[in-house]
């Protein structure tokens, strides 16, 4: 990607550079920080690599034992998407007003960044973790920056007893609702499912209307995409007075140390007109073209928006949980269309009238790999 002159200039002060390599990461956080840092950083990362249970409140004490260890896992990470995210600022300083607040700012990179970028208003971090604001208090000392503040605080519990022309929230909702958003459903009927993050994300939506003015605005950039929460997110905000505007409302690619991740921009505010679905269905349809085959949250989203008439849906069901979710559908070229989604994988192909009969004999043969015993499978039309 290519970042703002500011973005780049800002990164390499903090430290921010691109890692490649994971080798690289270790060795250089061990060189930056001390050898059982390393040690204790690469055994938390691993043990989430093969499955261990998801353990925030801890990997961010780990991550900010130090200033220095903070960053560097920060770059190895977020680096790419903190330079998105200093690009969207740039783009839109106008809406930050005289006073932000930075919803869960951890070591206050991105906060930094924005006080320096804007001498002029004030700003304000919060985070759970003391040692977290220890180290954005640090960081900023470090800057010169003396327009923001820092607090320690459960963002749930915050009670500022003021309001703020811009609340920010970067790449924080997922760590912020974990424990609201365990076991929730990756497939099914996307507003059976939305509706459930909805309810996760009310708590968290509500702290930002309550500190946001009533001319204010909310700029997020969140982990929750289109393949599940981000409409859920948009509707909590509807839920509690906020709306979208669909024009900035955005899908972002970032690279990090192991892949390209995706996020989900949103902008909203008591001024804006667009309702959740609205503002969706215009971010996703800017890339999306009908006929083409689909993995992810594109593919469910061509199911929706691209079908005409009623849809076919198969839903396999274990307990009280669905695990897989098939759809047959018709397209408004005329073309057929096969959804396919287990877990957080998703994928959909066109195809013409006469591939039909291969189509459902692949679907059939997959359902039958469900015994009755242990299955339960739920067939209806949308």
């Amino acid at each position: 990607m290519i970042a703002y002159e500011q973005v780049e200039e800002y990164m390499k002060e903090v430290g921010l550079k691109y890692i490649k390599t994971p080798n690289d990461f270790i060795a250089g956080l061990a060189y930056r920080t001390d050898k059982q840092y390393a040690q204790d950083m690469a055994y938390e990362l691993n043990s989430r690599g093969e499955g261990a249970p998801v353990d925030n409140a801890h990997f961010y004490e780990l991550k900010n034992r130090s200033l220095d260890g903070s960053i560097y896992v920060s770059a190895a990470f977020d680096g790419g998407v903190f330079r998105h995210i200093g690009n969207l600022i740039i783009d839109n300083g106008e809406l930050l007003g005289d006073n932000v607040l930075d919803l869960c700012c951890d070591c206050g990179i991105v906060t930094c960044f924005m006080a320096k970028q804007y001498p002029e208003k004030s700003f304000v971090g919060i985070d759970i973790n003391e040692s977290a604001i220890n180290n954005a208090k640090a960081l900023a000392e470090k800057l010169g920056v003396t327009n923001a503040e820092f607090i320690c605080s459960d963002v749930f519990e915050l009670d500022l007893g003021k309001k703020f022309d811009c609340v920010t929230s970067f790449r924080c909702l997922l760590d912020a609702c974990e424990l609201k958003t365990q076991g929730l459903n990756f497939v099914g009927s996307r507003e059976e499912r939305e509706a459930t993050y909805q309810e996760a994300f009310s708590d968290y939506a509500k702290i930002v209307a309550k500190h946001l003015d009533d001319n204010g605005t909310l700029i997020s950039v969140e982990r929750y995409t289109a393949e599940y929460g981000w409409l859920g997110w948009m509707q909590a905000l509807e839920e509690n007075g906020l709306l979208m505007c669909a024009d900035k409302c955005s899908q972002m690619q970032a690279q990090d140390i192991s892949n390209t991740k995706e996020y989900s921009v949103t902008f909203a505010s008591r001024n804006y007109e667009s309702k959740p679905i609205e503002a969706f269905e215009a971010a996703l349809s800017r890339n999306f073209k009908s006929g083409t085959g689909y993995d992810g949250g594109m593919a469910e989203f061509a199911l929706y928006y691209d079908s005409e008439g009623e849809i076919e849906f198969t839903d396999v069901i274990k307990g009280t949980r669905i695990i897989h979710q098939y759809a047959f559908a018709t397209a408004k070229n005329g073309k057929r269309m096969y959804f396919d989604a287990a877990n957080n994988n998703r994928k959909i192909k066109y195809y013409n009238e006469k591939k039909e009969g291969k189509m459902r004999a692949d679907f059939e043969a997959k359902i039958k790999l469900y015994d009755d015993e242990s299955f339960k499978i739920n067939t209806y039309k949308k």
